[in-house]
């Protein structure tokens, strides 16, 4: 818990200290490592700084018969000018990507080239912000699991406790809880957080207003913006506890 609030602090704290008053957030679920991906495909066209026609990009990217790899170049070339009509040419592609399998580096293309084409416009400085888990305007998601006490499994009254406090506590806190599986002993939360929240305490204070009910919650809870955890991953988490 303490490792995101000091991602959440730090970002504030750099965004502060550079004058930063705009950033922009990927609002889809990509992978981190494929987010690597494309910032190392990204850079190395950049240093190659080979010359190429917007108009045959955007014809090669709405093509049937170019190769995955080829609209890869195509859509990092288009994100890498402050061009208008390249922005739509990626936005629209990526609303029905010919490729699924390019959907996530279409979103990373349309999120650098939104970043470019406001730079060039503002001549104000914009920032990035990167997590495996994306965020919303200006909300950074995060993924919490939260068990009950020795794994004893929840009471129908118990889960009407959690779900009314979590959603009051989060509230206060500006958290937008997109998400929220109940399970037998343990519940899930997909939740987008404001910058300026002070996320321990939005969670802490659920938590704690909860077990004055008959602590039946684990005070130890994950909650990271890495990754959502499908069923099977948090069973055997929760068999190793």
């Amino acid at each position: 818990m303490s490792q995101q609030d000091d991602l959440l602090k730090n970002l504030r704290q750099t965004l502060s200290e550079q004058g930063i008053e705009s950033f922009h957030v990927l609002e889809d679920l990509v992978p981190i490592e494929e987010q690597m991906e494309y910032f190392r495909y990204f850079d190395r066209l950049r240093r190659e700084n080979t010359p190429f026609v917007r108009d045959e990009e955007i014809a090669i990217l709405f093509s049937a018969d170019e190769t995955i790899e080829r609209k890869k170049k195509s859509l990092s070339r288009l994100a890498s000018i402050p061009d208008v009509g390249a922005y739509r040419a990626i936005e629209t592609y990526h609303s029905s990507p010919l490729e699924p399998e390019l959907f996530n580096w279409s979103s990373m293309s349309l999120v650098g080239s939104r970043i470019i084409l406001s730079s060039d416009l503002s001549g104000q400085q914009q920032i990035y912000v990167s997590s495996g888990l994306g965020g919303h305007e200006k909300k950074l998601r995060f993924f919490g699991l939260f068990t009950t006490t020795d794994r004893r499994p929840l009471t129908d009254l118990q889960k009407e406790i959690v779900d009314r406090e979590f959603r009051f506590q989060l509230k206060l806190a500006d958290v937008e809880i997109e998400r929220f599986d109940m399970k037998d002993n343990y519940f899930t939360l997909l939740m987008l957080f404001p910058l300026d929240s002070d996320v321990r305490s939005g969670i802490n204070a659920a938590v704690n207003e909860i077990n004055q009910y008959g602590n039946f919650l684990d005070p130890k809870f994950l909650f990271t913006n890495v990754k959502i955890l499908s069923d099977s991953e948090i069973e055997q988490l929760l068999e190793k506890k």
